[in-house]
């Protein structure tokens, strides 16, 4: 009886560590597509801002790093997964045909009517947990909700779903919610939005003109409209004009975004699949290593319980039993060891696979009324640089709206032969020999260094010149 007794403590304890498992559906949650066509003066431009990470930015202590990584997270992953679900949102918007104009940005923009901010709390290949907000131009928040979903195995077959993403199901609810909140505003409170995106913009450009025209309400938040500027007021068209040159920027450094989307996509899938298989092996050696724990010491216990209360002077059968439970706790305890090493294993390999990624984006070239301006650093920085360009233009020469602009990624820039010249005629152009020519028939370009110091046509032209 002694001997059933500890038996049965031991299957209570193997019992303890039975789990079950749920089937998971591959892409379960539709996208919810608009029914008909939507006026072009209700049509909302969205900016989806570029995920929190989670992480800290910049350079991360090491001891952070460690625990990041205790819990699953990969600094460097992380990053980059910001930037790619950013654009996963955009492209899941753009194919629900709810909205206007969808870009990436850099950060919240009144260029947009509605802006999109989420960050992400967990991802791990098996599991993504998000917490989005979406607030328009007046203030008003449409949601602040979390997101979180579990991946099927099935989602990762890319030749079965080719146009779905292994986390689609949580865009798809994120823009299901959207496009819910969108059809319970009326069409006046459409139009309200767009309004007031237009003068927020126009008040921040031109403060001195458009101050009192929307009313902020601090507390709350929310933004009011007062009055409109006169039909064809000549300044506030100038905003407008400004606001549209915005963005043609952020289309531009949507492009960049959406390359990196492209090019991380085959390895950031590949990436997901290993992390899931990884994140499920880790999980399962996690409760392994604790049912071999508790059943080592369960079993040790049930030994020492056996032989104090078998007689002093027990059998041979008796001996033989205890020392046989005590071998088998202490294999269990050794085993439960070897599979946390195992554990941390697949967890080195998780953060080595991170530095894989790199999200660095190339300087960007924007040329206004033939002058060039090389805006450089993060996507963010350029943006920055950029908005005060278009500032700088349009207080210093008076709401001055440049009309001819381009704007183009800087080419690498060519290593030139000695004996050639570079043709800068058009950026990117390659180099071509020339033939050199007399003084007197074909006046040579002023040398870098002078045209750097020569008057500028206007103190708004001089400080405009950056970078060139």
């Amino acid at each position: 009886m002694r001997l059933v007794g500890c038996l049965a403590m031991i299957a209570s304890a193997a019992l303890a560590g039975c789990t079950s498992s749920e089937v998971l559906v591959a892409h379960a949650v539709p996208l919810a597509a608009a029914k008909q066509e939507i006026p072009e003066a209700e049509l909302l431009d969205v900016g989806v801002a570029v995920f929190d990470p989670g992480v800290p930015a910049g350079e991360v202590d090491k001891k952070v790093v460690e625990e990041l990584i205790r819990a699953g997270t990969f600094v460097q992953i992380r990053r980059s997964e910001a930037l790619y679900m950013a654009v996963l949102l955009r492209d899941t918007l753009q194919r629900s045909g709810h909205w206007g104009s969808v870009w990436v940005t850099p950060k919240d923009t009144t260029a947009a009517d509605l802006s999109v901010n989420a960050k992400i709390l967990h991802s791990d290949g098996d599991i993504l947990q998000l917490h989005a907000v979406a607030t328009d131009a007046t203030g008003r928040v449409w949601l602040d909700k979390s997101y979180d979903m579990e991946t099927a195995a099935g989602a990762f077959n890319r030749q079965r779903y080719p146009d779905l993403d292994p986390y689609q199901d949580v865009f798809n609810h994120l823009a299901n919610d959207l496009a819910a909140a969108y059809g319970q505003l009326s069409a006046t409170d459409r139009r309200d939005i767009r309004t007031v995106a237009s003068m927020r913009y126009a008040a921040d450009l031109s403060p001195e003109a458009f101050t009192g025209y929307v009313s902020e309400d601090a507390r709350r938040g929310r933004y009011t409209l007062n009055r409109l500027p006169a039909e064809g007021d000549p300044m506030f068209d100038r905003t407008q004009r400004v606001r549209q040159r915005e963005r043609l920027f952020l289309d531009t450094l949507d492009q960049h975004y959406e390359k990196f989307y492209a090019d991380a996509t085959t390895s950031y899938d590949g990436w997901r699949e290993y992390a899931r298989e990884e994140s499920l092996e880790i999980a399962e050696l996690t409760k392994s290593a604790r049912w071999r724990t508790g059943m080592g010491v369960a079993t040790i216990v049930a030994s020492i319980v056996y032989g104090s209360s078998s007689s002093n002077d027990g059998g041979f059968t008796d001996q033989v039993i205890r020392n046989a439970m005590m071998y088998v706790g202490m294999d269990l305890l050794k085993t439960s060891s070897v599979r946390r090493q195992e554990k941390k294993l697949h967890t080195d390999t998780l953060d080595e696979l991170s530095s894989s990624f790199d999200n660095e984006i190339k300087p960007m070239v924007v040329e206004v009324e033939g002058t060039q301006h090389r805006l450089t650093g993060t996507a963010e920085a350029q943006y920055a640089e950029w908005r005060d360009l278009l500032r700088t233009m349009f207080v210093a020469e008076g709401g001055f709206v440049p009309e001819n602009v381009a704007i183009y990624s800087a080419p690498d820039e060519p290593v030139v032969p000695a004996g050639l010249a570079l043709d800068t005629s058009s950026i990117g152009a390659s180099p071509q020999p020339t033939e050199p020519a007399p003084a007197a028939e074909t006046p040579q370009a002023a040398p870098a260094e002078a045209q750097a110091e020569a008057p500028a046509t206007s103190d708004a032209a001089a400080n405009l010149k950056t970078g060139t």
